[in-house]
């Protein structure tokens, strides 16, 4: 029998993400600042590896948090709530719990087992993506679907089939007011087998995955940010067609590009509304694809914060300092990142226009009535979107 790999032996896995990672992100060479935030991604990445790879199997499922403040990678939108399990598709799985009053839930089952560039574009598009609105809810909104292969026999209730192909489910909790809306809470269990504890082995292989899990979704990621800036372009938003194949949700636009100003430029992001829509937001990450701190920066905006100008329309200002306008996204004095938007269940899709613009010249290219937002109206402001943003169930 073979032994195991020891704890050292684990541990020799690991030792060369950091630098590796840093190489990628700087060939050129990375400041002390960067190198150790770029230790604390891959730190995060680690935690995140051991609650979704090796915490959980398909025998004993759980939704674990994927993407969050703390686990910052992928461009995660601080409107959802993202939590992930593995499922093989011969089990039979009931998924169960309590609507709540957030935007929607959704569920989508990914094609691939681990976020690295091989498994993901080989795994292609989402199988299928399911909603919890479309599921019966009891008066207290309740709900329970079964999710399997074909419909178990006698089985009347909700069900939703478990495509062929699928890894793992990702669920998407939307909420935009942070403070007044209830989040789902949802529980998964299997139910044609009762779940054994994993063996030693399956341990120690999964445990041995951790050094593919960082390095693979960061450096993926990080791939992403290249081919935005080389088919998007630079301070514009371009739609979006490669995130639709690595499992978004089917019925969302996404619009990306990569922004750059100085600190003395702005961008203005001008846009109509569709006519309908479930849901928008817009939101600025660095260039690793993690999402600006959004719980004391104002990095995102969704249809709930956002101002909306009197002609109808849309405009944000992204920019390093505060221009005093109420739809600042701050990008946290980045040289450059990330610029992305998104329209759910839109009736159409409007082209957003990107200006980049004087800082000092900022209220020329805005409606005249445009609010001044004081220091101190944007401290307080901050201190809702903080709590707001802890008050959110990511655990």
């Amino acid at each position: 029998m073979t032994a195991l790999p020891d704890w050292a032996e684990q541990m020799r896995m690991l030792e060369s993400v950091g630098e590796r990672l840093v190489s990628t992100w700087r060939p050129d060479g990375a400041t002390e600042d960067e190198r150790q935030d770029m230790y604390r991604l891959a730190l995060a990445m680690l935690s995140e590896g051991y609650l979704c790879r090796v915490y959980t199997d398909a025998d004993r499922p759980v939704f674990m948090p994927l993407w969050n403040y703390a686990y910052n990678q992928g461009g995660p939108d601080p409107d959802y709530v993202y939590l992930t399990t593995e499922v093989d598709t011969a089990g039979v799985y009931e998924i169960s719990g309590f609507r709540g009053t957030s935007r929607f839930v959704e569920i989508t089952q990914q094609p691939y087992d681990m976020m690295s560039p091989t498994s993901v574009l080989a795994g292609g598009p989402a199988k299928a993506t399911g909603d919890l609105d479309d599921l019966t809810l009891g008066a207290d909104g309740s709900f329970r679907v079964v999710l399997s292969a074909e419909r178990p026999p006698g089985h009347e209730g909700d069900w939703w089939q478990l495509h062929e192909g699928t890894h793992r489910l990702l669920m998407r909790k939307c909420s935009c007011d942070w403070i007044g809306e209830q989040d789902a809470r949802v529980a998964i269990e299997r139910l044609d087998r009762t779940g054994a504890d994993m063996s030693a082995a399956e341990i120690a292989r999964r445990f041995s995955d951790l050094a593919e899990w960082v390095i693979g979704t960061i450096e993926f990621d990080m791939g992403l940010v290249e081919y935005y800036r080389e088919h998007h372009g630079t301070n514009v938003l371009t739609r979006s067609t490669m995130i639709d194949k690595l499992g978004a949700l089917p019925e969302q636009a996404y619009y990306d590009g990569i922004h750059r100003i100085d600190e003395d430029e702005v961008l203005v992001v001008e846009t109509d509304l569709p006519r309908t829509s479930r849901y928008w937001q817009i939101l600025v990450a660095d260039d690793r694809f993690c999402t600006v701190d959004w719980v004391n920066r104002q990095s995102s905006l969704n249809d709930h914060q956002a101002r909306i100008d009197t002609d109808g329309r849309f405009r944000a200002v992204i920019a390093h300092v505060d221009p005093g306008v109420p739809n600042w996204l701050d990008v946290a004095g980045l040289p450059s990142g990330v610029i992305q938007l998104r329209w759910n269940r839109a009736s159409d899709h409007p082209d957003p226009k990107v200006t980049k613009v004087p800082l000092a010249e900022v209220r020329s290219h805005l409606p005249a009535d445009t609010p001044v937002v004081t220091p101190a109206e944007r401290a307080e402001s901050l201190r809702v979107r903080r709590r707001g943003a802890q008050m959110r169930r990511v655990w």
